[in-house]
C-alpha cells in the first residue's frame, strides 16, 4: 500500500454508512473514492466521517490523485471524488486515467454554466506534461481550473480514448512567446463518439504567442463532438485556430469565441474536416473567419455568426 493512502483501524471492514447510504442510492455506481489533502483543517473530521475500505482491500480516502485513480478498476463505473482546497493540486507528473468508465470528478466546483469554479485547482508545476493523460474509452474528468504547464496541453487524449466526456472544466492557458500546444488535444481515434462540452478556456498568463490550435481533434475521430464550450484569448495572443474537429461527421456547435478587442488575433474560431458540421457558433471577430473547411455551405454551416454590425451570419471561407 503506498504512503498516500488513509489506513483505518483494522476493524473497519467496511465503508461508512453515508458511504453506503449513497450508493444503494445510485444504480450501477461502482466504488467512490474520496480524495482529500491531509494539510486540511477538517481532514481528522473528514476521515472519521468517511473512512472504509471495500471488499477488494482498496481504501475510501487517499491524499493524492493518482492513488485513487489507481485504486479503481476498469468498467466498474468507479468515483474518484476530489475535496476542494484554498491550495492548488501541485503535480509533478501527468495524472492518467486508463480505465475504462471511471469518473474522475470535483462536485464543489461545478455548477457553472460554461467551465468550473476555482474550487479545485490543479497544476502541473514542474514536468513539462500534460495535467491528464486519457487512455481508455468512456472516461469523465468535470469540475476542475486546471493551471497547465507553459506551451503544454492540460488534456491529452490518446488514439484509445474513445466516447469521452470532458465537461465543465477551465482551462487558463499559460503561454510563451513560443508556440504553445493545444489545451485539449485528442490523438488519432481518440475522441471519437465522445464530446468535449461546457468548458471555459481563457489566456491567463504569457504574452504575444501563437497557438496553432486550441483544442484539436484528429480526423480518424468519427462522430467527435466539441460544443457549448467557450474560449476567450487575450494578453497579445494569436490563435490560429479556436476548435480543430477534423473528424468525419464531427460536430462543432454552440461555441463562443471571445477576445480582448485589438489585443488578440483570431485567424479561425472553428476548422472543419471535409465531413465535419459547424451550427449555431458564436464569435466578436470579422466576416469569414469563424469556420473555415467542410464541404460547402450548404452542406457544412448553419446559423454561425461574426461580429460585424453586432452579429451576421458568417460567409465561411
Amino acid at each position: 500500500m503506498g504512503d498516500n493512502v488513509y489506513r483505518p483501524p483494522t476493524d473497519m471492514v467496511q465503508g461508512a454508512p453515508d458511504l453506503l447510504d449513497f450508493r444503494q442510492n445510485q444504480l450501477f455506481v461502482g466504488n467512490i473514492y474520496r480524495v482529500i489533502k491531509s494539510t486540511e483543517s477538517y481532514y481528522e473530521q473528514f476521515v472519521q466521517d468517511h473512512s472504509g475500505q471495500y471488499s477488494d482491500g482498496s481504501e475510501v480516502i487517499h491524499t493524492d490523485i493518482q492513488s485513487a485513480l489507481d485504486a479503481c478498476v476498469e468498467c466498474r463505473n468507479d468515483y474518484v471524488i476530489v475535496q476542494p482546497s484554498n491550495s492548488d493540486y501541485d503535480l509533478t507528473a501527468a495524472l492518467t486515467l486508463s480505465k475504462k468508465s471511471v469518473h474522475l470528478i470535483c462536485p464543489a466546483g461545478m455548477g457553472l454554466d460554461r467551465g468550473a469554479t476555482n474550487a479545485c485547482r490543479i497544476h502541473q508545476t514542474t514536468a513539462a506534461t500534460d495535467i491528464f493523460t486519457v487512455s481508455d474509452a468512456s472516461i469523465e474528468i468535470s469540475g476542475f481550473y486546471l493551471k497547465p504547464y507553459s506551451n503544454v496541453t492540460a488534456i491529452g487524449i490518446s488514439a484509445l480514448g474513445y466516447s469521452p466526456n470532458i465537461h465543465h472544466n477551465t482551462i487558463a492557458m499559460t503561454c510563451s512567446s513560443t508556440t504553445s500546444e493545444p489545451m485539449i488535444h485528442a490523438e488519432g481515434d481518440g475522441g471519437a463518439y465522445g464530446d468535449i462540452h461546457h468548458n471555459w478556456i481563457f489566456s491567463s498568463a504569457g504574452d504575444d504567442y501563437t497557438i496553432a490550435s486550441i483544442v484539436t481533434i484528429g480526423a480518424s475521430a468519427t462522430m467527435a463532438k466539441c460544443n457549448y464550450n467557450e474560449i476567450t484569448i487575450g494578453d497579445g495572443a494569436t490563435a490560429t485556430v479556436g476548435i480543430t474537429n477534423a473528424a468525419t461527421k464531427g460536430m462543432v456547435a454552440y461555441n463562443m469565441f471571445g477576445g480582448a478587442g485589438s489585443d488578440c488575433t483570431w485567424t479561425h474560431c472553428i476548422a472543419l474536416g471535409s465531413y465535419g458540421n459547424a451550427i449555431g457558433n458564436r464569435a466578436v471577430v470579422a466576416d469569414s473567419i469563424i469556420v473555415t473547411g467542410g464541404s460547402g455551405t450548404s452542406t457544412t454551416y448553419s446559423d454561425n455568426m461574426n461580429g460585424v454590425d453586432g452579429g451576421l451570419i458568417d460567409d465561411a471561407t
